[in-house]
């Protein structure tokens, strides 16, 4: 059990943060379209924690990030002593894998011709 409507609130305001597409953060993370819409509306299913893993890590959050929103029902408190250039590194972070995988796809479809 989690709390997913709060898992699905940071998703989405985080996805609205870095401009991202329901179809790139999917990309991005490699969870399926289906399972992201149903994480984004806060459907409760049991998920794999794997899942939530691989779409923390495409936001740029921390790899246990969004378990801890399910298991404590909101976001984890940001360290006080975390400077400012740390988020702007994580943003920048999240946009470069957003890049790569965007060549990633590209080269697929390229080697796929």
């Amino acid at each position: 059990m989690g709390d997913w409507p709060a898992v699905a609130k940071v998703i989405n305001e985080r996805m609205t943060t870095l401009g991202l597409t329901q179809k790139r953060l999917a990309e991005v993370s490699r969870v399926s379209t289906a399972t992201l819409r149903q994480i984004q509306q806060g459907q409760d299913k049991n998920r794999q924690p794997a899942v939530l893993t691989a779409i923390s890590r495409a936001l740029g959050f921390p790899d246990s990030y969004l378990q801890e929103v399910a298991d404590k029902g909101r976001a984890p408190a940001v360290r006080s002593d975390e400077p400012a250039a740390v988020a702007e590194l994580r943003d920048q972070l999240a946009d470069l894998r957003e890049r790569v995988a965007a060549i990633e796809s590209r080269l697929e479809l390229i080697r796929s011709d």
